[in-house]
């Protein structure tokens, strides 16, 4: 496959392939909620004396599981197929109109509970300064039928698609330990197929799936505590990723903000080098739009080296997209690759210094 312009021959034939892998995204689906309120507090309430909060415009996004579904959307994959629980609610209602927007089926998305309220993460904003944030679907508990219903559909959607996303971010969200014990077995069932792991707080508990997790997840599944507002020196990150490779037998991804993505395989661990971005940066999202590039590149066949190369410029991408949660088109990408001085942007040298994993 020749590059196309100025992009590395590499990622083309990357983005190539992505547009015809299809993805199964398993998770906490969550929906984003700004409210704009209007400072204008001349009307008080009759009937409790306070006054009345009125709301100018309001906004709603997927969050979650739901923002790595619009990155797998915009990054061009075939199909996408979500898989998880939604409310018999509006807000629910909302979640599953945005899917439609995005041309997504939404049939692996079950409203089986009566008492499961959305995922919602509410933000009132007064002016341009964020109010405390409503969370709603905090109390779920799953009940057994939907612990079932849910690894049947899951069992379904893994042997139709090439990769399977776990997504947990929420802890009282769908993967309890109990459901992880399930999808463990659906794991089994599915010997030959890609599934990568994106825990917050349960990572040590899947077996089977290749992990994406960062520097202070990692840190904690080791035994060690590292205080979040202090960052992972690189050596440190490296000692984890081996480690945790060596637990899992497979692949694992350790990611390190602007620093880019620790790969660690069984030849060594293996650095691939984040790309700087200048002027101001969001984060917001970024960590969605590096696990559904990971999960494109690796349904693909790519291997993991390209994956995290991939993701890297995806993420950069997105993090120059102020007060959004981003994602990153092939076009964008493309772009990005190029370099601000328009030189394309070489892979990682895959085979250059690994650092040993005996």
């Amino acid at each position: 496959m020749r590059a196309t312009g100025k992009t590395p021959e590499w990622l083309e034939d990357c983005l190539e392939r992505i547009a015809r892998v299809s993805v199964a995204v398993f998770g906490d689906f969550c929906l984003d909620a700004y409210w704009l309120i209007d400072p204008d507090e001349a009307e008080v309430s009759v009937e409790t004396g306070l006054p009345v909060h009125r709301v100018r415009e309001q906004r709603y996004g997927l969050g979650g599981a739901g923002n790595v579904v619009a990155n797998l959307v915009a990054l061009g994959v075939r199909e996408v197929q979500p898989v998880g629980l939604v409310g018999k609610d509006l807000f629910g209602r909302q979640m599953l109109e945005l899917f439609e927007r995005l041309g997504v089926g939404a049939a692996g998305m079950l409203a089986c509970q009566d008492d499961w309220q959305t995922m919602v993460y509410a933000k009132p904003h007064l002016g341009s300064r964020e109010q405390n944030r409503l969370d709603f679907g905090a109390f779920n508990a799953m009940a057994p039928a939907s612990v079932e219903a849910l690894a049947e559909q899951l069992d379904r959607a893994a042997e139709a698609c090439d990769v399977v996303i776990l997504n947990q971010q929420v802890p009282a969200g769908l993967s309890t330990p109990e459901m992880i014990a399930r999808v463990n077995s659906v794991i089994a069932r599915h010997p030959g197929g890609a599934f990568l792991a994106d825990s917050r707080h349960r990572a040590e508990l899947y077996e089977g799936a290749v992990l994406k997790l960062n520097a202070h997840e990692a840190a904690r599944i080791c035994g060690e505590h590292r205080p979040p507002d202090e960052p992972v020196p690189l050596d440190a990150a490296r000692h984890f990723a081996v480690q945790l490779r060596r637990q899992t037998g497979l692949p694992v991804f350790v990611t390190l903000g602007a620093e880019g993505i620790l790969v660690a395989r069984p030849e060594g661990v293996h650095h691939a080098p984040g790309i700087e971005v200048a002027g101001l940066t969001d984060a917001v999202g970024a960590g969605d739009t590096v696990t559904a590039a990971l999960a494109a590149a690796l349904g693909a066949g790519g291997d993991p080296m390209s994956a995290a190369s991939l993701a890297n410029i995806a993420a950069s991408v997105t993090v120059r997209k102020l007060r959004v949660t981003g994602t990153a088109t092939p076009e964008e990408v493309r772009r990005a690759a190029a370099g601000p001085a328009g030189r394309p942007q070489a892979p990682p040298d895959f085979a250059g210094n690994p650092h040993s994993s005996r």
